[in-house]
């Protein structure tokens, strides 16, 4: 027995993953240069490596954003997109691991620092862009159905949205607390 998604919910998973690396593109591209020194924070590359990382890491992201844009290679964007999210997500767990709690993700947007809640922010985006590859039921969308996604799509940005500015206040908190005692 095959379990197999409705193309409503590969639109909307699709559309929700491109949302999100098409946020991290326009933030990281406004200011690529604290992005590559984020990623020297990390200490998991050599330094003089950072900014080609960088590079390499930002046309990946922009090719993820283009692949889920065409139903074509809408898997193909899923993909990568998984794969950079688990790149990122190890990251994170990583630098945690190693006691780097004061370190910015490199998301994008308002320099959120690293947590555990990130990463599994970024566990759940896998779920979402899994969606994408999962088999599809042969079925076409009405326009009801497509008016519907992209509502979908912008109550998962809203809902993103929240979820980070609840990861970020908690990370503030968490600052605060530690300055307290000193």
């Amino acid at each position: 027995m095959s379990v197999s998604a409705d193309p409503f919910v590969h639109v909307v998973a699709a559309g929700a993953i491109a949302i999100v690396f098409a946020r991290a593109i326009v933030e990281k591209s406004s200011n690529f240069v604290v992005f590559a020194a984020t990623l020297r924070d990390y200490r998991l590359i050599p330094e003089a490596f950072a900014p080609f990382v960088a590079v390499c890491l930002f046309i990946t992201e922009i090719s993820v954003v283009a692949l889920l844009a065409l139903p074509e290679t809408r898997a193909a964007g899923a993909v990568g997109a998984i794969g950079l999210l688990a790149i990122y997500g190890l990251a994170m767990a990583l630098a945690l691991a190693a006691g780097r709690e004061e370190i910015e993700c490199g998301c994008g947007g308002e320099g959120q620092i690293v947590s555990w809640a990130l990463v599994a922010r970024n566990a759940a985006l896998i779920a979402v862009a899994a969606l994408v590859v999962a088999p599809q039921t042969p079925r076409e969308l009405s326009p009801y159905d497509q008016a519907q996604a992209i509502c979908a799509i912008l109550v998962f940005w809203l809902a993103l949205a929240i979820v980070e500015k609840t990861i970020e206040s908690q990370a503030a908190v968490r600052r605060l607390r530690a300055q307290s005692f000193l």
